[in-house]
């Protein structure tokens, strides 16, 4: 009897050790084929969100690209792009690490309303972002004026 619990024992050992690699290589091969959501952010706009405020003004047709560093070990990053929407229309484009295009945002993207804010939180399906350089490109889709300030999150 005991042979046979040492036996049984041995093979669940020996499966859970060829089993557990192989799903976690599974997991890693989600993140690296980009399991990336990109939702209308639920946080409330902060001029002070961690550290990483950019003033800057855009003319009409221009695109200024923005870079922001993601630590390794990160789920969740948060981008607000604002700007005073009488003065003109802003989109924001996201690139992850390596120039993979994630998506394209517009002012209505995350309200009904225009309201000259674009907030967004960017996560993963399948545990923690590529880390790297992630773009935020800035397009000043339609600008009365000569140009239209914003500040970037």
């Amino acid at each position: 009897m005991a042979g046979k619990i040492t036996f049984l024992l041995t093979v669940f050992l020996l499966a859970a050790l060829i089993i557990v690699p192989a799903a976690a290589g599974d997991v890693m091969e989600k993140v690296e084929a980009g399991d990336i959501i990109v939702i209308p952010s639920v946080d409330e706009y902060n001029l002070d969100h961690s550290g990483l405020r950019v003033i800057n003004q855009i003319t009409q047709g221009e695109m200024i690209v923005h870079s922001r560093y993601v630590w390794p070990f990160t789920s969740k990053i948060h981008v607000t792009l604002t700007w005073d929407e009488n003065f003109g229309d802003l989109e924001l484009y996201v690139y992850k690490p390596g120039d993979n295009f994630v998506g394209h945002y517009t002012d209505l993207y995350d309200s009904p309303v225009k309201d000259g804010v674009i907030g967004i939180d960017i996560k993963t399906s399948s545990g923690f972002l590529p880390m790297g350089d992630w773009e935020l490109r800035v397009y000043g889709r339609e600008v009365f004026g000569s140009s239209v300030r914003y500040t970037l999150l």
